[in-house]
């Protein structure tokens, strides 16, 4: 439970201008600090729990950076939390709903966007819940972060196997043991030579073993524990490094944080602890995208919609970009900000059996499970959008969240669930090009369709009217194809080769205490492939099935959720983890390159305001299923008249 709010920072937000009829809105920044029981059920999935220190009520404690965006006045609030699951301590909940430029302290009109939320009287919070973040980085300011405990043995600390995979895109001959900025596992002392390091092209090719005198440990100039390889790492090449650690923190505590953090927001109002800082609170709704969403998914699975009080924590969710996967989030020595992509990470437990809500039997391992299985038996599953990019299908298996898990049949999901593709999308938009590139990113922006979901989610919720139906391919119209079989049609026009190895996601085998969250085989015994399929396409390369947003319902170009590394990277061949393309069209047909098939701009448009009305045309479609808002539609007409010039420039420029 919540023992304690620290407020250490109130600010009122833009100088107290007030939004709509909400009035004025305050920012509040401080710590939570939290007590829990080991013994209670509620409690027991948490690995290592039992092996943490407890206070003298026999209660583990621990702390988390907390921050809440609300009315001044409680009572003009519409009596939603939007509660933010920070993605590697970085919040990104106003970017996506507001438009608004990103920040971890949001103060200016730009950080606070265009105001939907609090125009619409939303209470916005966030908590930190993974342990392994800094408070800051170089590049990054005020980021949210868990302090928890380290799990002890009765007879001393604990060690055991951390992996660490390395893959580099520019020379270099040190790296940290960790993902990203994140604070290592440190090696265990006398362990040092039982350290293998080893090194393969390709995820799945056996290693080779790189010799032990050829490289040794040392500290990066900001302390943190690392490798040093004298010949330097290869550019592509996958290595990985398995080493004994100590001292694993119980991570999995981050989900406690966040389900007593949103549980004493929504149902203490008594409790002395909130104190005039507790926004009024009647229904919880969580975001989470990519690392947040799996979040999301594995709370769920793990039973933490419901507090120690048997009360449901969240009423709605809406999951992004977190295709079929889970995460590194609980178990024994856990990297939260690992994850398996189709080039790195596959060791780690991201796609993990069960991906559909309802119960499946896995015909290899012959376990049967589901992910709402706990929140089913317990009567707390909350309404869920499950919204996925092409990127996903690509390079994080969403269709297995509803797909057999063969890939053999569609399932329907339950009830409460729709599962959203945007067609034609990457993990997050690009930016707009501005000068010459041959091949830009994806910038198909689907920011403009969570804005009308968060609306049908509250009016879901709210018992007011039901969602849009879910949209997404299917097996039985052939919209759902096999990524390297005959039935994906890719144009392949020059510059944008398909994808030979999309990610191919393998059962695990960590070895026998596995369930109990102890990894003991590392890296993991391989077991078969889990089969995932991708959206089939028309002769553009762009995607049929899904919700089309104007970019590509009205293309410019070839728009996907893949993209290859450059030559510059090493492995060209192979897929970048979370980025897409668009190629765009030729403005002409005398400008349209040899051996490429698809029609050029001048052949499908007669002019910028025709390209332009079409795309209007397809938004106003859009609003009418309540997949887009009114107030969204000149931002389409803006977009699309900026893509069309630099289309039309582009190739002259290039």
């Amino acid at each position: 439970m919540l023992t304690r709010f620290e407020i250490t920072t109130r600010s009122p937000v833009l100088d107290g201008k007030p939004f709509g009829s909400v009035g004025p809105y305050e920012q509040l920044e401080g710590s939570a600090h939290f007590a829990v029981d080991p013994d209670h059920p509620r409690n027991q999935p948490i690995a290592d729990l039992q092996l943490a220190p407890r206070n003298a009520d026999g209660h583990v404690e621990f702390r988390a950076d907390i921050w809440i965006l609300k009315p001044v006045d409680p009572s003009r609030g519409n009596g939603n939390l939007l509660y933010n699951v920070v993605n590697r301590g970085r919040k990104g909940i106003l970017t996506t709903f507001n438009l608004a430029a990103g920040s971890n302290r949001p103060a200016t009109e730009s950080e606070f966007g265009d105001g939907l939320l609090m125009n619409a009287g939303y209470t916005v919070a966030a908590c930190g819940w993974q342990a392994d973040v800094p408070p800051e980085t170089p590049d990054d300011q005020h980021l949210m972060t868990l302090d928890v405990p380290i799990a002890r043995a009765a007879d001393g600390p604990l060690i055991g196997p951390v992996g660490c995979e390395i893959i580099v895109d520019a020379p270099v001959d040190t790296h940290s043991l960790g993902s990203r900025y994140h604070h290592p596992y440190e090696v265990a002392e006398g362990t040092e030579d039982q350290a293998v390091l080893t090194v393969r092209e390709k995820p799945y090719d056996a290693p080779q073993t790189v010799a032990r005198d050829s490289w040794s440990f040392t500290r990066l100039d900001d302390g943190r524990p690392g490798i040093h390889y004298p010949p330097g790492f290869d550019l592509g090449l996958i290595y990985n490094l398995v080493y004994i650690g100590k001292d694993p923190v119980v991570m999995g505590l981050g989900f406690a944080a966040t389900r007593d953090f949103i549980s004493s927001l929504k149902y203490d109002g008594d409790n002395p602890t909130a104190q005039e800082d507790r926004p009024r609170i009647d229904r919880a709704y969580g975001f989470g995208s990519s690392q947040s969403g799996r979040f999301l998914r594995h709370l769920l699975y793990l039973g933490f919609n419901e507090d120690e009080n048997q009360r449901q924590i969240f009423d709605g969710l809406i999951v992004n970009v977190a295709g079929g996967a889970m995460g590194s989030f609980n178990h024994r020595f856990a990297q939260p900000s690992r994850h398996s992509s189709a080039h790195f990470d596959v060791f780690y437990p991201t796609e993990q059996f069960p991906f559909t809500d309802d119960p499946q039997t896995d015909p290899v391992t012959g376990a049967t499970d589901g992910l709402l299985n706990r929140c089913q038996n317990r009567n707390t599953t909350p309404k869920i959008f499950y919204v996925n990019s092409s990127t996903e299908y690509w390079n994080r298996s969403a269709s297995l969240i509803h797909t057999d898990i063969d890939s053999t049949a569609d399932i329907q999901p339950p009830d409460c669930v729709r599962v959203y593709h945007f067609a034609g999308t990457q993990h997050g938009a690009a930016d707009l090009p501005t000068g010459p590139n041959p091949l830009p990113g994806n910038p198909t922006d689907f920011r403009l369709g969570h804005r009308a979901l968060l609306i049908a989610l509250d009016n879901w919720v709210c018992g007011e009217c039901d969602p849009p139906p879910s949209h997404h391919g299917k097996i039985a119209d052939n919209t759902l194809v096999t990524p390297t079989g005959s039935t994906f049609n890719f144009p392949n026009p020059p510059g944008l080769p398909r994808p030979t190895i999309p990610r191919i996601p393998r059962r695990l085998d960590f070895g026998s205490e596995w369930d109990s969250g102890i990894i003991s085989t590392e890296p993991p015994q391989l077991g078969p492939i889990f089969k995932t399929l991708v959206a089939a396409v028309d002769e553009d390369g762009n995607e049929v099935a899904g919700i089309r947003l104007p970019e590509v319902a009205v293309p410019l170009g070839t728009f996907t959720g893949w993209r290859l590394r450059s030559s510059a990277m090493g492995a060209s061949w192979a897929l970048i983890g979370l980025s897409g393309s668009w190629l765009p069209f030729a403005p002409t047909s005398a400008q349209v390159a040899e051996g490429d098939s698809r029609a050029p701009i001048a052949d499908r448009y007669s002019s910028r305001d025709d390209y332009v009305d079409r795309c209007v045309e397809v938004a106003r479609s859009l609003v009418e299923e309540r997949l887009m808002l009114e107030r969204d539609v000149e931002r389409v007409v803006d977009r699309a008249r900026r893509m069309y010039s630099w289309a039309i420039d582009q190739t002259r420029s290039c």
